[in-house]
């Protein structure tokens, strides 16, 4: 049995019917391809939400959903949270369980996270500038490697943050920011952020604002109204929505600071025994907070995502068995077809046996062809499964 003929035959009569063989090769390849992506993604993601969360020892925040609090906290995802009123941050402070890092995550700069913070949180995830300097006043802001490189900023541009609400009229105006620095890429969610001072989030939620100045004389007089020593602006003073070196001067807050937002604080402990009392601190009933160790929240959420993985492998290898039942049956009909070119195959000589590998062979090429390209799009989907997952979570 000459075995390079009968495959020489296979190969010809694979490509007499190019169509039937290449939809053959996909099918089987995509029903190969699907559980092992799957897989791929549910391990990988595990890899990337453990790797951010070991880096955060734990958090502080307002209570309620732990993970959606980690989520928001670790990857900056929108979450319908409570705020982490101010105060009760300056209390966490108090406490001294080691360094602390408040994080105000609830606006975007189009489809950018703002987030407010000091510079400890660069320390805590080893950020550096590639460009440019860091933050030196309200306004100012530094921005992630991959926001920069695809919007094409640079340090001296600037990037507005989005309105809330596009129809309320009289809500806050967008701040347009000033960048100062560009971050170096780490393959986090920070490489898609915007980072700026806390009271620049202050400034963008309402709670600050600067504006002409209305006791000035001349062309102003017709914005204020004067009452004894009482000043009153009306609608026609004009509110900045961009801090300058001229105009930084005219910011300012109202109301009580301890009631402004937050979203949540990092605390990084020197030690075992600041994160117990950490821990324990936060067990009072009287503590309206909650404290979550992120490392076992995002296990909680990979064990959910393995029980969602069983329950789509098992679905992937009910539509497998299908796809290749119908392989079989497509094979089957093919060699129904094609009865007369077998019959010109035994007529010049070949046993019965010859025709069966001339047939085993085509299935073979076939099978081999399909698990080669799954192969080649599993090993392609593992390289691009971490930035995926981080935009996806972002």
């Amino acid at each position: 049995m000459n075995l390079g003929g009968i495959a020489f035959l296979s190969w010809k009569a694979l490509r007499h019917r190019p169509v039937r063989s290449l939809l053959l090769v996909g099918s089987i390849a995509l029903t190969l391809y699907f559980p092992r992506a799957l897989h791929i993604f549910i391990s990988e993601s595990e890899t990337v939400l453990e790797d951010r969360a070991r880096s955060t020892p734990l958090l502080v925040g307002p209570e309620g959903s732990s993970i959606d609090l980690t989520l928001n906290s670790l990857y900056f995802t929108p979450q319908e949270l409570p705020p982490l009123k101010y105060g009760a941050y300056e209390n966490l402070v108090s406490q001294g369980f080691g360094r602390t890092i408040p994080l105000h995550v609830r606006f975007r700069a189009g489809g950018a996270p703002i987030i407010g913070t000091t510079l400890t949180y660069f320390e805590l995830r080893g950020l550096n500038l590639t460009a440019g300097r860091w933050i030196t006043r309200l306004g100012d802001c530094v921005i992630g490697a991959a926001l920069a490189e695809r919007q094409n900023l640079k340090p001296g541009d600037t990037i507005i943050s989005s309105p809330e609400n596009i129809f309320d009229l009289a809500g806050v105006y967008p701040l347009r920011m000033r960048i100062t620095g560009i971050l170096a890429p780490n393959q986090t969610a920070d490489d898609d952020a915007v980072f700026v001072d806390l009271k620049t989030t202050w400034i963008i939620e309402g709670l600050a604002h600067g504006h002409q100045k209305v006791a000035a004389p001349g062309d102003n007089a017709l914005s204020r109204e004067s009452d004894g020593n009482v000043i009153r602006a009306n609608s026609s003073v004009v509110e900045f929505n961009e801090v300058t070196t001229t105009n930084i001067q005219s910011f300012h807050f109202h109301g009580d600071q301890s009631t402004y937002p937050l979203s949540s604080a990092v605390v990084v402990p020197k030690n075992r025994k600041q994160r117990a009392l950490a821990l324990a601190f936060y067990q009072d009933e009287e503590i309206t907070e909650q404290i979550v160790i992120p490392l076992k929240a995002v296990e909680n959420l990979a064990s959910t995502l393995f029980a969602t993985q069983r329950l789509a492998l098992t679905a992937f290898r009910l539509l497998g068995l299908a796809a290749l039942g119908l392989a079989l049956m497509v094979f089957l009909l093919s060699f129904r077809l094609r009865e007369r070119e077998l019959r010109t195959y035994s007529k010049i000589g070949a046993t019965r046996h010859v025709i069966f590998c001339l047939q085993g062979m085509e299935v073979a090429v076939i099978v081999i062809s399909a698990m080669t390209l799954s192969l080649l799009a599993g090993a392609l989907t593992r390289s691009i499964a971490p930035e995926m997952l981080s935009k996806l979570l972002n």
